[in-house]
């Protein structure tokens, strides 16, 4: 680990057997598909007999038909079993100790992206420039992110932009967009940055304060990827600071659907 604490980051090549990752991308592309059929986008047909091309288009349609229903699908996908899973496989708990973290603890729930032009109203939403994790997790100092790709990712599709050794620098955020703490970079790191090419089931480990952002997906297919986040309880400025966490989770008050459920919706799942 040696390489992974002077540059920050570390990737490991087929961590996870494909089959493995491939479940999460199914899983989360099912979520949708049942909006598409509902919709009536496509018949009732199963994942593997719709192209990934028309998918796509299915996709980029139901955006501009109707954003709240693929924003619910895209909350749905964040609460994959298979997602979470993953998050806390013996081989990351086994990986996070060899970062350096004794006492390993989830900073915030796992994060499942589709990042595309077609699938955002702002740039922030399908690319963001250079960024540090720890602004938005504020946890321990050793805290690490681990940012998996659920497809091969190559630098069409938007691979990820690293800064090798600014985690050396510590917290550098000039200021907070949608929840990511921006860094603004010198014309020499913005020459300095690394494009990191990886297949699904490799993983890219990182220190929460390396410098990072999305490359340029130029292709016509949503950059699917999940990243997880972990803190270390037994780092001690985290003690010291009572485990400070700045994730609010709540529900929101007002009924979403009106007038619902009614007796005889409910009395057809229990007659």
């Amino acid at each position: 680990m040696g390489s992974f604490r002077e540059n920050g980051y570390l990737i490991l090549r087929d961590f996870f057997p494909r089959h493995d990752v491939n479940e999460i991308l199914s899983d989360a592309k099912k979520v949708f598909l049942r909006q598409f059929i509902a919709k009536g986008y496509c018949k009732n047909l199963s994942l593997e007999e719709i192209a990934e091309d028309d998918y796509n288009s299915f996709l980029y349609q139901l955006f501009e038909d109707d954003i709240e229903c693929l924003t619910n699908c895209g909350k749905q996908a964040q609460h994959l079993i298979s997602l979470h899973a993953l998050s806390i496989d013996n081989k990351i708990i086994k990986l996070l100790h060899l970062a350096g973290l004794k006492s390993p603890v989830i900073s915030t729930r796992p994060v499942l992206y589709f990042n595309h032009p077609k699938l955002a109203k702002q740039k922030v939403f399908y690319k963001v420039d250079a960024h540090q994790d720890w602004r938005s997790m504020q946890g321990s100092l050793n805290s690490v992110v681990i940012w998996m790709p659920l497809v091969d990712i190559n630098k069409d599709l938007g691979a990820l932009e690293i800064l090798p050794k600014s985690h050396l620098g510590g917290l550098r955020t000039d200021h907070v967009e949608n929840g990511f703490g921006m860094v603004v970079l010198s014309k020499k790191e913005e020459a300095d940055l690394v494009s990191v090419e990886v297949k699904a089931g490799d993983v890219l480990l990182f220190s929460s304060f390396l410098i990072h952002q999305s490359g340029e997906n130029i292709t016509n297919s949503p950059r699917w990827s999940c990243h997880f986040r972990y803190n270390d309880l037994d780092e001690q400025t985290f003690i010291k600071r009572k485990f400070a966490h700045p994730y609010i989770y709540k529900p929101i008050e007002e009924l979403l659907t009106k007038d619902f459920p009614s007796l005889a919706e409910i009395s057809t799942i229990y007659p």
